[in-house]
């Protein structure tokens, strides 16, 4: 709700530098994943390894059509940043008369770093500690959106909610290696929204018997 979302950000530090450090890290985050992707798919193409080249081209594609979901979504919403207007994070502040992409609602960063790690962690698997550390990385630069104060807190769990949907997405409907008899992602991420208080969040499940068959397969692999 609009009122969790400023009570929230009211908590946050004003501190310029904080602020400036968040701001870096998220864009390193956000902008290094297209990079990222971009660059496993040439390597892939040129030593002719399959796997490198899809995972590049999927992530490119889920980064694509994710974003594309959430400029449609400012449009349409047209919210006010953190540092704009009232700071209240109003939609529609001046009426319908006015249109633009660089709203508040959702947050454009979130959205490609869940998309591409979603990609990435089912096209590498029984590789955990990548997964948790790409995991870990989306979060820490979803949070960052909110301590650099360019974004809400509800955009920040909107915008990784379309990444991750989205990239879960692209990977089982062009994956070549995707099995769905087979398939069990041992790390899941559940968005959710609480009805009763308007308030919106995510939830983190690690499924141990999965993670202990992902790893079997890889040594068997071997």
């Amino acid at each position: 709700s609009l009122h969790y979302d400023v009570q929230t950000l009211q908590q946050v530090s004003t501190s310029p530098t904080r602020i400036r450090i968040s701001n870096d890290l998220s864009n390193l985050g956000a902008y290094g994943a297209i990079g990222v992707a971009g660059a496993t798919y040439v390597i892939g193409k040129v030593t002719h390894n399959e796997t490198a080249r899809e995972t590049g081209v999927l992530s490119l594609e889920a980064i694509a059509d994710a974003s594309l979901v959430t400029e449609v979504l400012k449009l349409a919403t047209n919210r006010e940043r953190p540092y704009t207007g009232t700071g209240l994070g109003r939609f529609w502040p001046d009426g319908s008369a006015i249109y633009t992409t660089n709203g508040s609602f959702p947050s454009g960063h979130a959205t490609i770093i869940w998309a591409f790690s979603h990609v990435v962690v089912d096209e590498t698997p029984g590789h955990r500690w990548l997964h948790l550390a790409l995991y870990a990385a989306a979060t820490g630069v979803s949070v960052a959106r909110v301590t650099s104060r360019n974004h809400f807190p509800s955009d920040v769990v909107v915008g990784s909610a379309i990444g991750y949907l989205v990239g879960g997405y692209v990977y089982r409907r062009h994956s070549a290696s995707y099995d769905s008899n087979n398939f069990n992602n041992p790390i899941t991420v559940t968005p959710a929204y609480d009805p009763a208080t308007r308030s919106y969040g995510m939830g983190v499940t690690i499924d141990p018997n999965a993670l202990l068959t992902a790893r079997l397969k890889q040594l068997w692999s071997r």
